[in-house]
């Protein structure tokens, strides 16, 4: 009999017979591990899962029923277990699938140079415009000028799509 368990909780979430060299396993092995024959101290009755007096937890090689505090810890383990799955699947995604990783750079290529660095520009001439004013009405003055030389409106989605589609290149 094997037992696959989430690591990070210890809950079990399969007790039965895994075809050996089955293929397609959906278990990740950064987060679930697998134990051949371990003790049943509360007999092999799983589901359903995550109900006290079925729910099983991995205890030091033991598989015992989960106490209710325990199985109160379960969903959250899952929940952060996922989100991390998630997070390696998109850093593997964005170094491996050349689409993908051409649509992030043009997007953050696009915020970077049209965006960021727009703003970056505009409050460094906003500081020197401060820095060289001699009265308020000169501010004033100033402030006028450098807004008329460096208007910027609202951005819409459709803008940034087009942009994103315009800058998508083979070279990068």
């Amino acid at each position: 009999m094997d037992v696959i368990y989430r690591i990070s909780s210890n809950e079990v979430d399969f007790i039965g017979t895994i075809p050996t060299g089955s293929p397609g396993r959906p278990y990740n092995p950064n987060n679930f591990a697998e134990l051949t024959d371990p003790p049943l101290t509360d007999g092999s009755t799983f589901k359903p899962k995550r109900v006290l007096g079925y729910a099983k937890i991995n205890d030091s090689g033991t598989i015992r029923n989960a106490t209710q505090e325990e199985i109160d810890t379960f969903a959250a383990a899952e929940i952060d277990d996922n989100n991390q799955i998630e997070a390696d699947t998109a850093k593997v995604y964005f170094q491996n699938n050349p689409q993908f990783r051409r649509i992030m750079t043009a997007h953050t290529d696009i915020l970077i140079e049209f965006e960021i660095n727009k703003y970056r520009k505009w409050f460094r001439d906003f500081e020197e415009q401060m820095s060289l004013a001699t009265s308020l009405a000169n501010l004033q003055t100033r402030m006028a000028a450098l807004c008329a030389a460096n208007p910027m409106p609202d951005r819409e989605l459709s803008q940034m799509r087009t942009q994103i589609i315009n800058r998508i290149s083979k070279d990068d």
